[in-house]
């Protein structure tokens, strides 16, 4: 079991109608944060309120962005999921690359189509998908 701790939450049940940054990014320059010494990064998400697929035309990329100033602006990878995948509780997770990261570090959002709404928990570990899962706040 792994908790999350606070420092590494990119999105706390952000509700997404659009695109957008994570609400949070973490800034690497911090004294004593020593993010993914020597292990490999992995940026987690928890989808709390499913996505609107509605109109058939939304469409949502969610990527692993960094940037010299906390807006970000680099996209290191990204990953384009059906709407219809996007229920509540489902979990994805993307490595960040060893390459290319700059002071900040967070999730770019890419929504289109129609009305696309989803609500996405996101943040950053150092734990493998097959050993982490998802619980509901405040136990």
């Amino acid at each position: 079991m792994s908790y999350v701790d606070a420092r590494l939450e990119l999105s706390d049940a952000q509700a997404l109608t659009a695109s957008a940054d994570s609400t949070n990014v973490i800034d690497l320059t911090q004294t004593a944060r020593q993010v993914g010494a020597g292990k490999p990064l992995f940026v987690h998400f928890n989808v709390g309120v499913a996505a609107d697929f509605t109109t058939g035309d939304e469409t949502y990329t969610f990527g692993v962005a960094t940037g010299a100033a906390a807006s970000l602006g680099t996209v290191l990878s990204s990953r384009a999921i059906v709407a219809g995948t996007l229920v509540a509780g489902y979990n994805f997770t993307m490595a960040v690359p060893t390459e290319g990261v700059l002071r900040y570090i967070g999730v770019e959002y890419v929504l289109a189509g129609t009305s696309p709404t989803v609500t996405v928990d996101a943040y950053l570990s150092d734990q493998e998908a097959f050993s982490w899962q998802s619980y509901a706040d405040a136990i």
